[in-house]
């Protein structure tokens, strides 16, 4: 009963990893086309950009224990 009620936070996850990922990167390589330098925000974005896989990698984990 208790896995019934973590799926769906586990498929949100899933969405948030992916949209992290992908934003994150698109601001990263728009931000670089324009700057020379790595700044704090480019640094930020990483950050996200890293979060987001490793809910994505966490998803994955979990799914192949199941």
């Amino acid at each position: 009963m208790e896995n019934e009620n973590k799926t769906p936070r586990k498929k949100w996850d899933l969405m948030i990893g992916i949209a992290l990922v992908l934003f994150g990167g698109l601001r990263l390589y728009n931000r670089l086309q324009t700057e020379e330098e790595w700044g704090f925000r480019s640094m930020l974005t990483l950050l996200f950009i890293g979060y987001g896989g490793y809910l994505i990698y966490r998803y994955f984990q979990s799914a192949s224990q199941d």
